[in-house]
């Protein structure tokens, strides 16, 4: 009896520690990991990257993929946290230039409650050729104006911030524009607080536009509420602020829609990843925006719209990629069926070094049943093993509705992965005129399909990587960049302030053109 209730109390306390690891009540930050537990992390991760990596070798040489695995293995020689061990991985995961490829903390630190949480500063930032610049200012310093050039955080000056955040951001070949978003976004701001004790109060040097530097130290402004929130008029100087995107969808909808209803969220959303507007009231323009091939319905949304560029007599179309980082790729492959008169590729291959990519213990079986349903082995071809799926190959185009106007596509570096897939494949297969910047994803193909993460035996940090190599039907050769603007457009930082879109602009000034170049003709 004595021995069965030990038993039971027992699988309870297993139970509860269980229970509370994963919720994260359980996790030490400061737990210190063995040389020989780092070790046999290492041995796992390069053994997998080596063997099973799309294209570890593909824009960084073996040796220089050695040497980076070497220099990393000569520094685990004494204990480290999950934290150190995986700042030390970072810059080797970037070195194999895949921008899918990425090194994640543990479920149990993502899942710790007490984490800390970093500091934003208190101003947005624009970058612009590696110098940060002021948008918008929340600081208690009201002097600084947007466009106030930051040289330096702290004693650190701010190319030594900028050049160590890029070197932990991964992306597709050499390509910098994707990197740039990112950084942008808040990966500065989050490697400013953790690795160079960015926190309030902040000290920075600033220039003017006459070319002063001073040192100012400030804080985040108090918000403003209640009674005291006053109409602020618009200045040059200081950007209106815009309500966010759902909220200017739903007063969209409202608008078109009068009096009183329940608006379905769902469809707010969809509208907000795909819409199509005509700029012009005569509707020989059209824009379609497409912020990510993630949408629902999408076959019966794409011929709805073709349907109604034929009945508008629509003759030039704009696709804005801009804000689309990818998503199915099979989205992506419908549209262009509406864009191209014959048989098309969007996907040339997909492309394996090993036979049974999912087959390894140390991957997320949810992930490897992915990999099961949705592509189907063909055999083996220049010394890879090759995948099928219904976007791979030859494809038919739509039976009606193709659009046979002017396209023109509007890029970023945000265009990412099935989003610069289709903008390589469409430039590929039809006149098109690409404008803006350098898409993130590569011209000549991603690695992608599906997305396996490795779990390392003991810091239990994962490392997300893609599985095959996605060949796009862009003869150009791989230079290991994205698809380059026939006409680039780049922004001024006041362009930036006063939220200007050149790219449209541009867009539209050519359609009337190319329409008037027509007509003349």
């Amino acid at each position: 009896m004595r021995l069965f209730t030990l038993l039971i109390g027992l699988a309870v306390c297993v139970a509860f520690r269980s229970t509370a690891q994963q919720s994260g009540n359980g996790y030490d930050p400061y737990q210190l990991y063995s040389v020989e537990q780092l070790r046999q992390d290492f041995a796992v991760l390069r053994k997998t990257l080596e063997d099973r990596h799309p294209s570890i070798y593909r824009y960084s040489s073996r040796e220089e993929m050695n040497r980076y695995f070497d220099d990393v293995y000569c520094q685990l020689h004494r204990p480290m946290t999950e934290t150190a061990f995986g700042d030390l991985l970072r810059p080797l995961i970037v070195q194999i230039r895949c921008g899918h490829t990425d090194l994640q903390e543990s479920l149990s630190y993502r899942r710790w409650r007490s984490k800390p949480k970093p500091e934003w500063l208190p101003f947005d930032i624009i970058l612009a050729n590696n110098r940060l610049y002021i948008g918008r200012n929340r600081s208690t310093d009201s002097t600084l104006v947007p466009g106030t050039e930051v040289v330096k955080l702290g004693s650190h000056p701010v190319s030594e911030v900028v050049t160590f955040a890029k070197n932990r951001w991964p992306s597709d070949g050499y390509n910098e524009t994707f990197k740039d978003y990112f950084l942008e976004l808040y990966f500065l701001e989050e490697v400013y607080w953790k690795h160079f004790d960015g926190q309030s109060p902040w000290t920075v040097t600033v220039r003017d536009t006459t070319g002063c530097e001073r040192i100012t130290t400030i804080q985040r402004k108090p918000r403003i509420t209640g009674s005291e929130l006053n109409p602020v008029p618009f200045n040059a100087n200081v950007p209106t602020e815009k309500p966010d995107k759902l909220t200017r969808a739903i007063r969209k909808i409202r608008k078109v829609s009068p009096g009183p209803q329940k608006l379905d969220q769902d469809e707010v959303k969809q509208q907000l990843m795909r819409s199509l507007q005509f700029p012009a009231s005569d509707s020989s323009v059209a824009i379609l925006i497409i912020n990510g091939f993630s949408y629902e319905k999408h076959e019966s949304f794409h011929r709805d719209v073709f349907r109604t560029l034929k009945q508008a007599h629509t003759r030039s179309l704009i696709i804005d990629l801009r804000q689309n980082m990818g998503g199915n790729a099979e989205i992506g492959a419908d549209l262009m069926a509406y864009l191209i008169d014959s048989t098309f590729r969007q996907v040339d291959r997909a492309e394996c070094r090993v036979r049974k990519p999912n087959a390894w213990a140390y991957f997320d079986r949810k992930e490897k049943r992915l990999l099961r349903q949705n592509f189907r082995y063909l055999g083996k071809g220049n010394g890879r093993y090759l995948f099928g799926k219904s976007n791979v190959g030859w494809m038919e185009p739509a039976d009606e509705y193709k659009f046979k106007g002017n396209v023109y596509v509007l890029t970023s570096g945000r265009t990412f992965s099935a989003a610069s897939i289709f903008a390589a494949s469409l430039k590929a297969q039809r006149p098109v005129k690409v404008i803006g910047q350098e898409t993130g994803g590569g011209e000549a193909g991603c690695n992608g399909g599906i997305i396996q993460t490795l779990t390392l035996p003991n810091t239990r940090l994962r490392v997300r990587f893609p599985i095959f190599w996605i060949a796009t039907a862009s003869q150009q050769p791989d230079q290991g960049r994205g698809v380059m603007p026939d006409i680039p457009v780049t922004y001024a930082v006041w362009d930036r302030i006063r939220q200007r879109d050149l790219e449209v602009e541009r867009a539209l000034k050519l359609a009337m053109e190319d329409q008037g170049a027509t007509v003349r003709k």
